[in-house]
C-alpha cells in the first residue's frame, strides 16, 4: 500500500473502503437535464431579489398564496459519479401523499450515508425532519452507529435548518451524545453528524458559496464528510477492517460450502463435548477472515508507524509542545515524544542517554503519563484508560449496545449478590451445559477498588478485572476495578446452586429494573420450599482471561508448605 501524506488522506482512504451504499431522498429528482434559464438564476451574481429572499425562507408559507420552491436534482450525474467511486447510490422520490421517514429508517440501517432534500413538496422541512428523527430512533434502538446525514438543499438559510433539526432531537439525547451545531454541521460524542449542503442550482449568497456542491462533485463529497466521523487510529483501523472483512465475504462463504459439512459433522461427533464444535464453527469462519486482514495489511498500513505520525500530528497539532515532566521540571520535546510512542520506551531512552541528553525521567515515570497529552485532563485520562482495559477484557456487558444478547451462566460471567459483593463464575464450560437438574456453580469473590486508590501501584498491580455498573434511580454508568482477596482467593470460593433454564443451560431473565438476572436455588435446612436468590449479571469476561484467574487460583491452591527450618525457608521464599 502506499503511504499517504496526512491523517485526512489515511481516514479518507479508510472511507473509500468502507462505504459503499448512499440512499438520497428528493421529491425534484429527475433524469432530465435541468431548465438554462434557472441555471442563469442559480449564479449570485446580483444581490438578492424579494423572490430570492421567498425561495431562500424555510418559514411556512401564507395559507393564501403558497410559493412554489424548485431546487431540481439530476439523478443520472449524481449516479453516474456514484458507480464512478464504487458507491451504489439509490435514490427515492417521495409523493406528496407520501410519508417516507419510516421505510427509509429501515432502509437506512443498511445505508452508509443518507442524503435529503430540505424542501419536499414546499414543506417547509417536515419530511426531512422527520426522516432525521425515524433514523436516529431507529439507530439509538439498534445500539447506536456511524451516521452521516446530509442535507442537499437549494434552501440557503442554513442556520435555521440546522437550529431547526437540533431542535428536533430529544433534549436527553441531545445532552447524553453532546449534539451541537458547528460551521455547517451537527455534531456529536458518539459518531453523528448532521450536515448540511447546498445545491448548486439554488439561490445563494457569499455566506453559503463555498457549500455549494455539483450532482456530480456530490458522492466524492459526502465520502470526505464521512470521514470525519473517524477521529483516531483505530477508528481507521475499525473501518478498513469492516471493508476488508466486506470483500472476502462471498470469497469466504464459498469456501465453506456443503462439502464441508460431512468433516464437521465427524468432528463434532467425536468430541467428548459436543456442544464445543458450536463455538469452533464460528470460529474456523471468524479465522478465514482474519486471513483476509492480514492479506490485506490493514494493521501495518492503518496502525503502521507512518500512520501513527500522522495521526499524532494531527491530534497533538503542537510540535513546539513539551510533553512528560520529568525531575528537576525536565520536559520531553514533540519529536522525542512521538519517538517514544512509535519506537518504544526503552530504545527511546536508550538512545537519548547515549546521546547525553537525558531526560531525568525513568521508563517507569514516562509510562505513567503516555496517555496524558492526548486528554484534558488526569481525570479523563483515568477513565479512558480503565475504558480501553474493559473494551478488551470482556465479551459481553450490561447495558451493550448489543441489545440481542442473552446471558448465559458460564465460565466468565460476573455477577453481583444482593449485598453488593462480585462474584466471578469459575466453573468449568463443560459443567455449565447438558443439564438435567439443579447444579452447583463454583465462584471466585471479587472485590472492589476504590476509585481513590487505583492510581496507587500495589492496587493497579491487583486489578484484575474493569466493569460498567449502572447504579442509582438515574442508572448512572460507573467503571469499577476489581481483584481477587488479597489473601488465599480460593478460601473465598462459594458454590451456589442453579436449575437450568432453557436448552439445558442457565440462562438470565430480564428485569426492567435491574437488568438481567440469574435466579439461584438456596434450600435452606429443614425447609421443604426452596427460596429464590437474585444475581444481577455485571459482565462476561474473554474466555482467555477467564482461565488465567482460575489458573492462578489452582496455582495458588496448590502451593506446597510443610514444616522446614526457618532460616532454610527464608531463603527460596
Amino acid at each position: 500500500m502506499m503511504a499517504l501524506n496526512s491523517f485526512d488522506e489515511y481516514r479518507l482512504d479508510a472511507t473509500k473502503r468502507f462505504a459503499h451504499t448512499l440512499i438520497v431522498v428528493d421529491d425534484e429528482a429527475s433524469t432530465e437535464a435541468p431548465n438554462v434559464e434557472q441555471e442563469k438564476n442559480a449564479t449570485p451574481a446580483k444581490k438578492p431579489s424579494r423572490a430570492d429572499a421567498v425561495r431562500s425562507s424555510i418559514s411556512q408559507p401564507s395559507s393564501s398564496r403558497q410559493a412554489v420552491v424548485n431546487h431540481p436534482l439530476n439523478a443520472a450525474i449524481l449516479t453516474e459519479a456514484s458507480m464512478g467511486l464504487g458507491l451504489i447510490c439509490s435514490i427515492l422520490k417521495p409523493k406528496k401523499t407520501a410519508k417516507p421517514a419510516a421505510k427509509v429508517a429501515i432502509a437506512a440501517q443498511r445505508a452508509d450515508i443518507l442524503c435529503i432534500d430540505w424542501e419536499m413538496h414546499n414543506d417547509s422541512g417536515r419530511t426531512a425532519v422527520e426522516i432525521i428523527q425515524a433514523v436516529l430512533e431507529s439507530d439509538e434502538g439498534n445500539g447506536g452507529r456511524l451516521r452521516l446525514i446530509a442535507i442537499y438543499t437549494g434552501v440557503a438559510d442554513k442556520d435555521q435548518i440546522l437550529k431547526k433539526v437540533l431542535s428536533s432531537i430529544p433534549k436527553g439525547v441531545r445532552t447524553r451524545r453532546a449534539i451541537a451545531i458547528e460551521e455547517n454541521f451537527l455534531s456529536s460524542n458518539d459518531g453523528l453528524r448532521i450536515v448540511w449542503l447546498m445545491k448548486k442550482g439554488g439561490v445563494r449568497n457569499k455566506l453559503t458559496q463555498k457549500y455549494a456542491v455539483s450532482e456530480d462533485e456530490l458522492p466524492e463529497r459526502l465520502q470526505k464528510e464521512f470521514s470525519y466521523l473517524s477521529d483516531g487510529i483505530l477508528t481507521n483501523v475499525a473501518i478498513a477492517t469492516i471493508a476488508s472483512i466486506r470483500e472476502a465475504t462471498h470469497h469466504v462463504i464459498a469456501r465453506f460450502g456443503k462439502p464441508m459439512d460431512g468433516p464437521y459433522f465427524h468432528h463434532r461427533s467425536t468430541l467428548p463435548s459436543p456442544e464445543d464444535a458450536e463455538e469452533y464453527a464460528t470460529q474456523i469462519i471468524v479465522s478465514e477472515l482474519k486471513n483476509s486482514i492480514d492479506a490485506n495489511k490493514i494493521s501495518s498500513h492503518f496502525a503502521g508507524s507512518e500512520a501513527l505520525e500522522k495521526a499524532l500530528d494531527h491530534t497533538l497539532n503542537s510540535k513546539d509542545q513539551n510533553f512528560l515532566n520529568g525531575k528537576d521540571n525536565v520536559s520531553v520535546s514533540y519529536a522525542n515524544f512521538r519517538d517514544l510512542i512509535i519506537n518504544g520506551i526503552k530504545p527511546t531512552l536508550k538512545k537519548l542517554e547515549d546521546a547525553k541528553k537525558g531526560l531525568g525521567i525513568g521508563i517507569k515515570g514516562v509510562s505513567e503519563q503516555i496517555a496524558n497529552p492526548f486528554t484534558q485532563s488526569s481525570e479523563v485520562t483515568i477513565e479512558n484508560m480503565l475504558e480501553f482495559a474493559a473494551l478488551t477484557c470482556l465479551s459481553a456487558q450490561s447495558g451493550s449496545r448489543y441489545n440481542h444478547h442473552k446471558p448465559a451462566l458460564s465460565l466468565g460471567s460476573i455477577v453481583q449478590d444482593a449485598d453488593g459483593k462480585y462474584l466471578l463464575c469459575v466453573q468449568a464450560t463443560c459443567d455449565s451445559v447438558r443439564l438435567e437438574k439443579a447444579q452447583a456453580f463454583l465462584f471466585a469473590q471479587l472485590e472492589e477498588i476504590p476509585r481513590a486508590d487505583i492510581l496507587s501501584k500495589e492496587a493497579k498491580n491487583k486489578i484484575e478485572f474493569v466493569v460498567p455498573v449502572f447504579e442509582g434511580a438515574s442508572k448512572k454508568r460507573k467503571l469499577v476495578c476489581l481483584k481477587l482477596s488479597d489473601k488465599a482467593p480460593y478460601a473465598a470460593l462459594r458454590s451456589i446452586v442453579f436449575s437450568p433454564t432453557i436448552d439445558q443451560r442457565v440462562y438470565a431473565s430480564k428485569n426492567d429494573r435491574k437488568g438481567f438476572e440469574f435466579t439461584a436455588l438456596n434450600i435452606p435446612a429443614g425447609k421443604r420450599s426452596p427460596k429464590q436468590k437474585q444475581f444481577t449479571w455485571i459482565a462476561d469476561v474473554k474466555r482467555k482471561r477467564a482461565l488465567r484467574t482460575v489458573q492462578y487460583i489452582g496455582q495458588e491452591m496448590g502451593r506446597i508448605g510443610f514444616d522446614e527450618f526457618e532460616a532454610f525457608r527464608r531463603i527460596y521464599n
